[in-house]
């Protein structure tokens, strides 16, 4: 697999349930900003590049299982992986979550191996993770990023490399799509997605098409 071009800032994605994957679908490297996020309240805290859809999507599995499993600890751990090898890392505040994330990670299908370098945080760590800084509760925070991760997945599924364009940031259950698709029936595809993500209460479709 092409690795990301030397001098590209690293963005931080997150991961769901094992479903389907995305094979066949191989995407062209991802721009920092906008065009790899896995919602823009997970991007300020998170920290990963991915060179193709499969990839961007695997990544997205673990962190949703890391939030779902690991609550606030998921926040925390930093993804890499490369050709399915995941490398972990973070300090966490839960002596518990130090081996329960090698195991959380090692569970989504597709994962190879994985190696943990996640830490028990010393209480010198400095501040919050920028997600609960800006949400403002830890357990807003983590329902926030884990809906957001989940609504990326499905994109990831049912638009493939598009998906890599489009942008998704929830708040409370309320769920803001911005970006660019490139025709009007992958827009509403798109709406659709979101719409139909368990937990969305509202979402507001800001999304553009660009040929």
């Amino acid at each position: 697999m092409t690795r990301a071009a030397a001098g590209c800032a690293a963005l931080v994605v997150a991961l769901a349930a094992p479903g389907a994957r995305a094979a066949g679908h191989v995407a062209p490297t991802p721009s920092p900003g906008p065009a790899a996020r896995v919602g823009s309240a997970i991007d300020r805290a998170w920290d990963q590049v991915t060179d193709s859809v499969a990839e961007a999507l695997l990544v997205t599995r673990i962190r949703v299982a890391l939030l779902d499993r690991l609550k606030e600890d998921g926040l925390r751990v930093s993804i890499a992986m490369h050709d399915g090898a995941v490398d972990l890392s973070g300090a966490v505040k839960n002596r518990s979550s130090v081996e329960l994330a090698a195991r959380v990670a090692a569970s989504v299908k597709g994962v190879r191996s994985v190696r943990s370098r996640v830490t028990v945080a010393d209480g010198t760590q400095g501040p919050e993770p920028p997600v609960a800084r800006v949400v403002g509760t830890v357990e807003r925070s983590v329902g926030d990023a884990l809906l957001e991760g989940r609504i990326k997945t499905r994109l990831l599924e049912q638009l493939g490399k598009v998906a890599f364009k489009v942008d998704v940031d929830a708040a409370d259950g309320i769920v803001t799509l911005s970006g660019a698709v490139p025709d009007a029936a992958r827009k509403r595809l798109a709406g659709g997605i979101a719409r139909g993500t368990s937990g969305v209460k509202d979402v507001r479709d800001l999304l553009e098409v660009r040929q």
